[in-house]
C-alpha cells in the first residue's frame, strides 16, 4: 500500500488538475467539458489527446489560423498513430496538421495508407523479401495511387 501512494505522489501526471472545454467555434458557447480521460472512450480519448498536442504545437511555435510564422518548425512524426482507432478519429488528425500547415512524416501499415493519402506527397514503402531483406520503394503518392488503380505492381525506384 505505501509503494503505492509513493508511486502515486511521485507520478507527475498526479500534480496537476486539468480539463479541456470543448467550445462552439461561432458562438464560443460550451459544448463540452472534459475532466477524466477514464470516463471517455478510446476514440474520445486520442481526439482529445491529438487536440490538446496539436494545440501546444501551434502555441509552442506561433502558429495562427492564417499561417503566420512561417518562420515556425512545423515537422512531426506521426508513428502508427492510426492502428487501434477508427478512420474517423485518424482523418480529425490529418485536419488539425493541415490546418497547422505541418509537414508530416507518418509511419503507418500499408493498409491504413488510405487514412494519410489525401494529405501526403510522398510514399517511402518498405516490404520485406522473402522474410530475409527490406525492400524500400520511393514514389509520390500519385504514382502509387496509379499503380493501385491500374493494379501494377511496385518496382524499386
Amino acid at each position: 500500500m505505501k509503494v503505492r501512494a509513493i508511486a502515486r505522489v511521485m507520478d507527475v501526471r498526479n500534480w496537476f488538475e486539468f480539463w479541456a472545454d470543448e467550445k462552439y467555434r461561432n458562438t464560443n458557447e460550451l459544448k463540452k467539458t472534459y475532466r477524466q480521460m477514464g470516463q471517455l472512450s478510446g476514440g474520445e480519448k486520442a481526439q482529445l489527446t491529438y487536440t490538446i498536442l496539436c494545440s501546444a504545437i501551434a502555441y509552442q511555435f506561433g502558429i495562427t489560423r492564417e499561417g503566420k510564422n512561417s518562420r515556425s518548425l512545423r515537422f512531426i512524426a506521426v508513428d502508427e498513430s492510426f492502428s487501434n482507432q477508427d478512420e474517423d478519429k485518424a482523418t480529425y488528425l490529418m485536419e488539425l496538421c493541415k490546418q497547422l500547415h505541418l509537414q508530416l512524416l507518418v509511419v503507418t501499415p500499408s493498409d491504413k495508407i488510405q487514412i494519410v493519402q489525401d494529405y501526403i506527397a510522398h510514399i517511402h514503402l518498405v516490404q520485406r523479401v522473402n522474410n530475409r531483406h527490406s525492400v524500400m520503394y520511393n514514389m509520390t503518392i500519385k504514382e502509387l495511387q496509379h499503380k493501385i488503380k491500374n493494379k501494377e505492381e511496385i518496382a524499386v525506384m
